[in-house]
C-alpha cells in the first residue's frame, strides 16, 4: 500500500465513527422508504401484458371502443335462475364502490322473455348456454364489472364480495366459487403480502443463523447481518424515491439482495479471518488493511458481475421482469457501497474476540502454518488432490453432461396459464374447476367484425354475418362458448311475412340499437361499426392458446372474406400466447447479453480471450444443465424462471473471481499451478460451501408460497446454486489442474 495513503490509528477511529454515525442518522428516511415500497404492492394483470406489441395496441383499442373486460365472476353450489340471493347479492355489490354493474342470468332471462323480444323461457336460457347459465341443471352466476376503484384495491374488491354474500344472503365465504382477473389479482396480492411479511422474515432469520455457524462468532455474523439488512433496505429506499412498485415477483427482491449481501459480506469476513490467521504476513498493515486490501478487486468484481446478469433483465418487454432486473442491479451495486463502508469501520471499532485453539501455536505465524496444514490435510485438500488426479475425467464427464442437456434447449417450452399458475389444491383452480363444470369456460377471446360506414347492409343483415360467424366458431374441435348481439336479439328471419317484416323491423330500430350499445356488443366509430363475439375457452385443461388463436383465425377468415368484412382477433388468448413466446426470447436474449458483457470483463481483468472463455465454461455449466434439464423432466418454465438464468450467471462468476484471485496470486507469489490450485481450493472452497448454503438457504423457504411462479423461483434458484457450486468447485479445477489451466498462468509461474 502506498504510504501516503496510509492512515494513522487515530484517523482511522475518527473516520470509522464519522461512517457509522452517517449510517445511522441516514436510518430514519431510509426505513421510511424501505417500507413506503413494501406497502405500495400491486398486481395489475395489465403489467404482465408484452409492450410494445401491436396485440397489447389492439387489446387496448378494443376496450377503448368496448370498455375495460376486467371482471369478478361470482357463484356458488345452489345458485340457479330461480335463488333470490343471486338479486340480492347484485344490487348489495353494485350498490358498492368497488363494482359498476352486475349482470345475472336472472336479469338477462327476465329482460329476454319482456317485450318487444317475449323469449320463452327455454329460449331464453338457450341463448345463454355456457355463458350466463347452463341449461341442464339452470345453475347461473353474477358477471362484476370491476370499477376504477375495484382496480385500484382488488383485495378490498373481493373481500366485498365475501362480507356482502354473508351479510346480505348468509353465505359464507367457503361456499362462494370466484374468478376473473379481479379474483386472480387479489389472490396474487395476498400472496404477495404473505412472501413480503411472513415468508420474508423466515427466509432472513435461516440465512442468518446459516451465516452465524459458519462464521463462529455471533459478533462478526450481526455485522453481516447489518450489512445484509441495510443494503436491502437501502435498495428498496432507491425504489420508492424513484417511483418504483412492489408487485410478486418484485416481493423477491428483498430476500434475493439480502441473501447476495450476506454472501459477500461472508466472503469479506472470510479474509478478515484469513488476514488475522495470517497477521505476521500483513506486517504494518495489519489485518484490517489486509483485508480490504485482498477483498475489494474480487468483491467489487463479482458484484459488478452480478449486477451485469441482473440488469440484463431490463431487455425484457415485461415490465415486472424489467423492473426487477433494474432495481435488483441497483441493489447488488449499492450493497458493495455499504459493504465497504461499514464493515471495516464496524470491524475497527468492535473487532471479533479471538477464540484461540489449545492445539495452536502461540505465534501468528506459526498459527498459519498449523491452519494451512491442517485445511492440506482435511476435506478441502483430500478433495483437490483427487481432482488433480482425475481432471481430465471429471472436465469429459461435466462437458458431456452440459452437452447432453443443451439438447434439449432449443425444444425449452413456456407456460402462462392459469392452472399453471397455482398449485392445484389451491382455492383458485378448485373454483375454475368448479365454474367451468357447471356453467362453462371462463379464459375470453374477443373477435370483433368490422362494417364499413359505406356498408348497405341494415342491423338484420349484419346480424346474420355475425351469428354465421358464431356458428363457424363453434364448429371447431375445442370446446367452447359464445356470446354476441345475436344472442341478445329475437330470431333472424329472411322471409317476407308480416311477423317477418315486424322483425326486422324491431330489430332494425334506434332502440334495438342503443340496447346492444348498452351491453357492449356494439360500437360506432367514424368509419365503422364493430360488431363484438366473445369466446371462451377453457382455462382448465391441455388448451394450448397460441395453437387455439390461430386456428379461430384460420376458420373463420374465408367466411369474414365471403361477406367482404375484416375480423379482429384480440383478447386475453392472443396476449398469454405473446407473453408466453416472450418468456423465452426474454430469457436467451439477457442470458447471451449477461453472457457476452461478463465475458468482455473477464477478459479484461485476465488479461486473455483463452483464459476468459475457458473461465466462462463452469459458469455455463449451471444455466445449461439446469435448463436444459427441464425440458427433458417435461417442466415448462415459468414467468419467475426467466429472471433466474441471469442471476444464476452473476451468482456464479462470483465465486470464479474469488477462485480465480487467489488462484492468480498463488502463481504471482511463485506457486506451481498444482500448489496455487491447492491454495485457491482451501482458502475458498469453504466459503463457496457456506455462501451457497447461506443463498439456497434463505430462498427454499419460498418454496412454501402457493403461487407456482415464485415456488419454481425459489427451487430453480436453489438447484442453479448448487450446480454453479459444482461448476466452480469441481469442473473450474478441474479446467486447471489440466493443459487448458496452462493459458490461465504467466512465464513466471510454474507449472
Amino acid at each position: 500500500m502506498n504510504p501516503r495513503f496510509r492512515l494513522s490509528p487515530v484517523q482511522r477511529t475518527r473516520y470509522a465513527r464519522v461512517i457509522l454515525v452517517v449510517m445511522v442518522l441516514a436510518i430514519p428516511l431510509i426505513i421510511w422508504g424501505a417500507l413506503m415500497a413494501l406497502r405500495s404492492t400491486s398486481n395489475d394483470p395489465r403489467q404482465w401484458l408484452p409492450r410494445s406489441f401491436a396485440a397489447t395496441d389492439t387489446y387496448d383499442w378494443f376496450q377503448l371502443h368496448f370498455g375495460s373486460d376486467e371482471i369478478a365472476v361470482v357463484s356458488w353450489p345452489g345458485c340457479t335462475l330461480d335463488d333470490p340471493r343471486v338479486d340480492q347479492l347484485a344490487a348489495a355489490l353494485t350498490a358498492t364502490p368497488f363494482y359498476d354493474r352486475a349482470l345475472s342470468g336472472p336479469d338477462v332471462v327476465h329482460e329476454l322473455m319482456q317485450p318487444p323480444l317475449e323469449f320463452s323461457r327455454n329460449a331464453a336460457i338457450s341463448r345463454l348456454r355456457g355463458t350466463l347459465v347452463d341449461p341442464d341443471t339452470e345453475t347461473t352466476c353474477l358477471v362484476l364489472s370491476t370499477s376504477a376503484e375495484g382496480r385500484s384495491d382488488r383485495v378490498q374488491a373481493v373481500q366485498q364480495i365475501n362480507d356482502s354474500a354473508k351479510q346480505e344472503c348468509g353465505l359464507d365465504e367457503s361456499e362462494l366459487r370466484l374468478a376473473g382477473p379481479t379474483v386472480d389479482a387479489a389472490a396474487i396480492d395476498l400472496e404477495s403480502r404473505r412472501l413480503l411479511f411472513q415468508l420474508a422474515g423466515l427466509s432472513a432469520l435461516v440465512s442468518f443463523l446459516i451465516a452465524s455457524i459458519r462464521l463462529r462468532s455471533v459478533r462478526l455474523a450481526t455485522m453481516v447481518f447489518v450489512v445484509a439488512v441495510y443494503s436491502t433496505a437501502v435498495a428498496l429506499a432507491v425504489m420508492h424515491f424513484t417511483g418504483g412498485t412492489m408487485n410478486l415477483l418484485m416481493t423477491m427482491l428483498p430476500p434475493l439482495l439480502y441473501v447476495l449481501s450476506i454472501s459477500s459480506a461472508v466472503h469479506l469476513a472470510n479474509y478478515y479471518r484469513d488476514a488475522v490467521a495470517d497477521s505476521a504476513s500483513s506486517g504494518s498493515m495489519g489485518p484490517l488493511a489486509t483485508t480490504v486490501s485482498h477483498g475489494w478487486l474480487p468483491c467489487s468484481l463479482a458484484a459488478f458481475t452480478t449486477a451485469i446478469g441482473l440488469a440484463s433483465l431490463l431487455m425484457s418487454k415485461i415490465e415486472p421482469i424489467r423492473m426487477f432486473g433494474l432495481y435488483s442491479a441497483i441493489g447488488v451495486v449499492v450493497s458493495v457501497g455499504v459493504l465497504f463502508l461499514f464493515l471495516p469501520a464496524a470491524l475497527h471499532l468492535f473487532p471479533p474476540r479471538p477464540k484461540p485453539d489449545a492445539t495452536e501455536s502461540v505465534t501468528g505465524q506459526t498459527r498459519a502454518a498449523d491452519q494451512r496444514a491442517d485445511q492440506a490435510a482435511g476435506l478441502s485438500g483430500t478433495m483437490i488432490r483427487w481432482i488433480s488426479r482425475h481432471h481430465l475425467l471429471l472436465t469429459l464427464v461435466c462437458v458431456a453432461v452440459m452437452v447432453f442437456c443443451a439438447w434439449g434447449l432449443p425444444h425449452i417450452k413456456s407456460t402462462v396459464r392459469l392452472q399453471d399458475r397455482f398449485l392445484p389444491s389451491s382455492d383458485a383452480i378448485q373454483d375454475y374447476k368448479w365454474l367451468e363444470e357447471n356453467l362453462g369456460p371462463m379464459v375470453p377471446l374477443e373477435v370483433v367484425v368490422h362494417f364499413d360506414r359505406q356498408d348497405p347492409r341494415d342491423t338484420m343483415q349484419r346480424m346474420h354475418v355475425v351469428a354465421e360467424v358464431q356458428n363457424q366458431i363453434h364448429s371447431m374441435d375445442e370446446a367452447v362458448a359464445t356470446m354476441s348481439a345475436v344472442n341478445l336479439s329475437p330470431g333472424l328471419t329472411r322471409g317476407r311475412s308480416v311477423r317477418d317484416v315486424v322483425q326486422r323491423t324491431l330489430v332494425n330500430s334506434d332502440r334495438t340499437h342503443q340496447r346492444l350499445v348498452g351491453a357492449h356488443f356494439l360500437a360506432d366509430t367514424d368509419d365503422e361499426q364493430l360488431w363484438r363475439i366473445t369466446v371462451r375457452a377453457k382455462a382448465i385443461g391441455d388448451l394450448d392458446y397460441g395453437q387455439f388463436a390461430e386456428s379461430l383465425r384460420q376458420t373463420i377468415r374465408p367466411l369474414l372474406e365471403q361477406n367482404k368484412v375484416r375480423g379482429t382477433y384480440t383478447g386475453v388468448i392472443p396476449l398469454i400466447y405473446k407473453a408466453q413466446r416472450q418468456l423465452l426470447q426474454d430469457l436467451f436474449r439477457s442470458f447471451l447479453a449477461a453472457f457476452g458483457v461478463i465475458a468482455l470483463v473477464l477478459m479484461v481483468v485476465l488479461r486473455s480471450i483463452t483464459a476468459a472463455l475457458l473461465a466462462m465454461i463452469p459458469n455455463l455449466f449451471p444455466a445449461i444443465v439446469i435448463f436444459g434439464g427441464l425440458e427433458w423432466i417435461n417442466i415448462p418454465i415459468q414467468i419467475g424462471s426467466v429472471m433466474t438464468a441471469s442471476a444464476a450467471l452473476g451468482i456464479a462468476v462470483d465465486d470464479t473471481v474469488h477462485f480465480l484471485t487467489w488462484f492468480r496470486r498463488g502463481i504471482s507469489n511463485g506457486l506451481s499451478r498444482r500448489e496455487a490450485l491447492q491454495d485457491a481450493f482451501g482458502r475458498c472452497s469453504g466459503a463457496m460451501v457456506h455462501t451457497t448454503l447461506i443463498c439456497a438457504g434463505g430462498l427454499i423457504v419460498f418454496a412454501a408460497s402457493s403461487f407456482v411462479p415464485i415456488l419454481h423461483f425459489a427451487w430453480l434458484m436453489v438447484f442453479l446454486l448448487l450446480a454453479a457450486l459444482v461448476g466452480d468447485l469441481v469442473l473450474l479445477p478441474a479446467i486447471l489442474a489440466g493443459p487448458l489451466g496452462r493459458g490461465f498462468v504467466r512465464k513466471r509461474g510454474r507449472d
